[in-house]
């Protein structure tokens, strides 16, 4: 796309609109982060502005959004990409040093990176076990045990920070490649750091990565001949803001290796002379290095293959999912020979405190927060009636026999069976649905020759695979992010902004611990699952509902592909 030579007096009034809501939206930040400081722990829970943070957000949403509609509407220029790309690094800086909003799963981040440059894997001992280690004779336990005890007690700050993790019981969820980038936090980081300069170099490289996908993002645009503004929808995104520079989640690491990933496809699947297997080789270990650092990528794999089969035939495909293999199995190595210490000896497996994969196997088999079309299948298949009243949800209108026959075929009927096996039933159908949604959407989009459809492809594809999944916190959703220049249907854009409503499980917890909330029977933790969760995603489906309606071809000819795919 060709530079205008002087930029006409319209297109200096935008540029000006868009440093305009740049400052605009800094101020929101500033407010964020000064507002931050009343989530510390010395802060009472019922006196954390939770509502105020969220009014910020919202309106640095909104500013989002008008600097989107100015920023594509502006003809693409230097001044223009410098301005969105300094206030994406400005808008962030403000964050970096602010006290993490209800979200401290940065302080396991902080003891794992130790303890991998201590030289034991974080998946062998919970921090819980190095608490209790503390408590007893160094004799009774191993030396790399010992050496963790060791860790904490010469290091305070170290030792605040694993006082500090949420399900300390638990040994570390998180793959290699992170581990990796927290080691090198922790290199990276004086012994003598305080636990906030310990936080905010965590969160630092963790942005880099945040910014480095923007990167991407742009040469994801220029390479699908797309204006470079729409890079605004990403770098300015207000949750990115609250999820990386002021949480630091390590979700930006996968991101930012699965933006890359499909960078790479469309660009060594669209060019002909290119050497398609070495290119298919290149794309798998970088999306092999994607799901090392976060398993979520290993949805688009399907994709990557369809792509590779259909523009490049069988061998190329068959190489590409090889050279995935491989890489994922390398980079995964870590966590699957976790089962036998270093000394080749079995691990005690009895007690799921002290499995190595009972993180994952917690959060597979147990988690469920946040989620609208999970919650509504499990609770249909779920017996009610041993449920306390107010945690009964009001939208089950499949009788208890019917559930309870279902469930019996498979466990007995016990409450705790019953429960667990509701939650499996549920992840079968929804997992089943979405591997089918999945699938299809792979093998449409691979047929088309143009990189859009490859990228809306995969953007539905991570954005239904959220949408199904029994957790899905507000993190999640940056997954999409990188992908949304590339959704047909603008509504998309507004569930960043929604799922902020997650924020008000804390506050109602705190302030309706017992008494009802509006006069329902619900206290404030079962009124958040059962009735804000649909607030919050609701709205969102039938906006999105309608809004494909009303973008149907007028031959009345719409299928169901043009309902996933959202195709021009």
């Amino acid at each position: 796309m060709s530079q205008p030579e002087s930029p006409s007096a319209d297109s200096n009034a935008r540029l000006v609109q868009l440093l305009v809501l740049a400052g605009l939206s800094t101020i929101c930040y500033v407010c964020v982060c000064s507002l931050s400081g009343t989530f510390g722990d010395a802060t009472p829970r019922v006196e954390r502005e939770t509502l105020a943070v969220l009014a910020a957000l919202g309106a640095a949403f909104v500013l989002y959004w008008l600097a989107i509609v100015v920023a594509t509407r502006t003809p693409p220029s230097r001044l223009l990409m410098g301005i969105i790309l300094g206030s994406a690094c400005l808008f962030r800086a403000v964050l970096l040093p602010s006290t993490p909003i209800h979200e401290i799963d940065i302080y396991r981040y902080l003891w794992d990176g130790a303890v991998v440059v201590e030289g034991v894997s974080p998946y062998r001992y919970s921090p819980q076990q190095v608490l209790d280690a503390s408590q007893q004779a160094p004799d009774q336990f191993d030396a790399d045990l010992r050496r963790l005890v060791e860790l904490r007690q010469r290091n305070a700050s170290l030792s605040d920070t694993l006082e500090r993790i949420h399900y300390g019981e638990l040994p570390s969820p998180y793959p290699p490649v992170s581990q990796a980038v927290f080691a090198l936090s922790a290199v990276l980081t004086p012994d003598a750091a305080s636990p906030h300069l310990r936080l905010v170099l965590m969160k630092g490289l963790l942005v880099l990565f945040d910014l480095a996908t923007l990167l991407v993002v742009i040469g994801l645009l220029k390479e699908c001949d797309m204006h470079p503004g729409w890079s605004v929808a990403y770098g300015w995104c207000p949750l990115l803001m609250k999820e990386f520079a002021n949480d630091g989640h390590l979700d930006s690491i996968a991101i930012f290796l699965t933006t890359l990933a499909v960078w790479l496809l469309v660009r060594t699947s669209r060019k002909p002379t290119r050497p398609r297997m070495l290119g298919a080789m290149l794309v798998g270990s970088v999306l092999a290095l994607a799901i090392g650092a976060k398993l979520y990528p290993v949805v688009l794999v399907p994709l990557a293959a369809a792509v590779w089969w259909k523009r490049s035939g069988a061998r190329t495909a068959v190489i590409g999912l090889i050279a995935t293999a491989i890489v994922v199995a390398g980079v995964l190595s870590p966590m699957l020979f976790s089962l036998s210490d270093s000394s080749g000896q079995a691990r005690n497996l009895e007690d799921a405190a002290v499995a190595p994969s009972a993180g994952v196997r917690a959060f597979l088999r147990e988690w469920e927060m946040n989620d609208l079309l999970f919650m509504v299948v499990r609770e249909n298949l779920r017996p009610q009636a041993e449920k306390p009243t107010h945690e009964q949800p009001w939208f089950v209108i499949a009788p208890d026999r019917w559930s309870r026959a279902v469930l019996t075929l498979a466990v007995e009927d016990s409450p705790e069976a019953l429960k667990q096996a509701s939650f499996l039933l549920a992840r079968l159908i929804t997992g089943g649905v979405f591997f089918l949604l999945a699938m299809w959407l792979a093998w449409r989009a691979a047929g088309q020759g143009d990189g859009r459809h490859w990228c809306r492809a995969a953007m539905l594809t991570l954005a239904w695979f959220w949408l199904l999944c029994p957790t899905q916190n507000p993190w999640y959703w940056c997954w999409v992010l990188p992908l949304i220049p590339f959704a047909r249907y603008r509504t998309w854009y507004v569930l960043g902004a929604c799922v902020l409503l997650y924020y008000l499980r804390f506050w109602l917890r705190a302030h309706y611990a017992s008494p009802p909330v509006l006069g329902t029977r619900y206290d404030g933790a079962s009124f958040f699952d059962l009735v804000v969760v649909w607030l919050e995603f609701a709205p969102f489906l039938l906006v999105l509902s309608a809004e494909w309606w009303l973008a149907r071809p007028e031959d009345g000819e719409t299928s169901a592909s043009a309902t996933i795919t959202g195709e021009y």
